[in-house]
């Protein structure tokens, strides 16, 4: 193996300890970018690039392929020129043009498996004989975060892909902007962002109803418990019947007949996240989408929200979907529900596609009728203070209005938390069902699948009424289906109007404790008794007048009646 000039040797290049400092590597693929190998035997020349990766070590790729696949004997003659020792510290297998092997951390022997004449490429099956045990290890070694990625194509981090900077470069990352560099790249080169095998999904990290469960020891399903039938199968059955009164399920429902009873786990809960001092926070990109109905009375309102690019069309990014009509369910209590999960779970199906979400920090769903603020809304995410990475859902009102304070007039959810949702959207639908609201759906699936909450009650103010748009602690106000509602609405709460009407009682008593008595109208008071009179001024009382009786009083007095005369019997 010799350097393309014939000055020198190549492998006088390269350190011969095998635990080479890493600028001895970058001075030897400095100096030797061209080596070139020759087959005694039959005079076949193997020509190769030697660079160094990020991390100084050697690699290479094939220039030419002017080996024939059948020619063994050069690789093996290669090889014999390394010690054992070298041979055993098989560190990293690459293919590029050829395949590239890296013998040790600092020794290189590269052979390119090519045809002359159609330069396919095919793989030597006795590159070495006696280490394909340490080969298939590193076919199945997937690569921890921002280390190459070339060979295995695989990720360890969930979320993570494996992008192609250039034909000498790959590693994992969360996401690539094709054509632009990173921020942490020590050169300003374009990355191709050229996808190289599959996405590492979110497992659920959890047994759902009737799984088993024997290893994870944890039911996805609230109300499932992780209960060993006998010593050969464990599973999540049923204990307890919704809904929940706190603690106090509907109902309490026994074992199957013939189980062991042995409890090995029980099931999620909703948890609240809780944000570390000295953790990294999130960032506040959004990227923001609704769905909307063609035709419907929707259609006025995305008009009038993107006319003064407000909602939506304030995010970095937006998407508007098309939905279908809901209809609704009938319970048992006599009460009915909107069903429209259906029709979001397909919405989400799209955003999955699309693939925008993957470049932001945070999706946030928005209802047509529903007026937010994205400037204040990352206000309010900035002090919530959540963790970087982390699955997250935000609750946004009060808990008494319904879903434990989780409406779906506007979901604010981490990237973390949709990439988690959209990997287990198919079991949620499964064994959650379709039948509730969406967003009673989506929050049932982020609490089984362990996505946490924070809660900001004053995300998002509940009142029909646009006088409660003035209270701009809020970022989000809803439902205002009408565009004038929906206007009126908007113009308060950025000052277009500048003698807002006044609030109600009503709506004072939708807001949160922390607001309420500022914004609680004053009773009027009652006006104050006059005062009382200056002594200098008060006049002795005037004597009470004699009453005299009318004139000719006695005349008018009533007569007495005549006595009857007496009757004289006859003689």
């Amino acid at each position: 193996l010799r350097s393309i000039d014939g000055s020198q040797p190549a492998s006088a290049s390269f350190h011969p300890d095998p635990v080479a400092p890493r600028s001895d590597v970058r001075h030897a693929a400095a100096m030797t970018p061209w080596l070139w190998g020759n087959d005694r035997e039959s005079g076949s020349r193997c020509m190769v690039v030697v660079d160094a990766d990020r991390e100084g070590r050697a690699k290479a790729r094939a220039e030419e392929a002017l080996c024939e696949t059948e020619q063994i004997p050069l690789l093996r003659g290669l090889l014999e020129e390394f010690s054992s020792t070298h041979r055993s510290r098989l560190h990293h297998l690459r293919f590029a043009a050829g395949v590239v092997c890296v013998v040790g951390v600092s020794a290189l022997v590269a052979i390119v498996a090519g045809s002359a004449v159609d330069r396919s490429i095919r793989r030597p099956q006795e590159i070495i004989t006696d280490g394909d045990e340490q080969l298939n290890a590193l076919r199945s070694h997937c690569a921890d975060s921002e280390k190459d990625c070339f060979f295995s194509r695989c990720c360890k981090q969930s979320g993570q892909t494996c992008y192609e900077k250039d034909k000498y470069w790959a590693t994992c990352l969360d996401s690539c902007n094709p054509g632009h560099s990173h921020e942490h790249d020590k050169d300003s080169k374009p990355w191709t962002c050229k996808a190289l095998g599959n996405r590492t999904p979110f497992s659920a990290g959890c047994a759902w109803a009737g799984e088993d469960c024997s290893n994870l020891k944890l039911c996805c399903n609230r109300g499932f418990q992780c209960t060993r039938k006998n010593k050969y199968w464990s599973a999540c059955v049923q204990v307890e019947e919704g809904p929940w009164a706190g603690e106090n399920p509907k109902a309490r429902i026994p074992l199957p007949h013939g189980w062991n009873g042995t409890v090995l786990g029980r099931w999620r809960e909703e948890y609240e996240v809780k944000a570390s001092p000295s953790a990294t926070l999130a960032g506040t990109t959004l990227f923001c989408f609704m769905a909307i109905l063609p035709g419907s009375p929707e259609e006025a309102l995305v008009q009038a929200a993107e006319t003064r690019k407000a909602g939506i069309f304030g995010c970095e990014a937006h998407a508007i979907y098309h939905s279908t009509k809901a209809t609704y369910h009938m319970w048992d209590s006599g009460q009915k529900t909107l069903v429209n999960t259906g029709t979001f779970v397909k919405i989400w199906d799209h955003v999955k596609r699309d693939g925008i979400h993957l470049k932001h920090d945070w999706t946030i769903k928005v209802d047509a009728d529903c007026i937010f603020f994205p400037a204040r809304l990352r206000e309010h995410l900035v002090r919530l203070k959540p963790p970087a990475y982390t699955r997250i859902y935000v609750k946004n009102t009060m808990p008494r209005f319904t879903n434990g304070g989780f409406l779906g007039a506007i979901e604010i959810l981490s990237k973390t938390a949709v990439e988690t949702y959209l990997d287990n959207a198919a079991s949620c639908v499964k064994y959650i069902g379709l039948k509730s609201g969406e967003d009673g759906y989506l929050k049932d699936c982020m609490d089984a699948l362990g996505v946490g909450y924070l809660r900001d009650e004053l995300m998002m103010n509940p009142s029909p009424n646009p006088a409660a748009c003035q209270i701009k602690e809020f970022a989000a106000y809803h439902p205002f289906k009408l565009p004038a509602l929906w206007t009126q609405c908007y113009d308060i709460a950025v000052g277009n109007n500048r003698q807002p009407p006044a609030l109600t009682v009503g709506d004072s008593n939708l807001l949160p404790d922390a607001i309420r008595d500022k914004y609680t109208p004053k009773a009027t008071p009652p006006p104050p008794p006059p005062p009382p009179p200056h002594p200098s001024q008060q006049h002795p009382p005037a004597p009470p007048v004699e009453r005299l009786p009318p004139p000719h009083a006695e005349l008018a007095a009533p007569v007495a009646p005549a006595a009857p005369a007496a009757r004289v019997a006859p003689a």
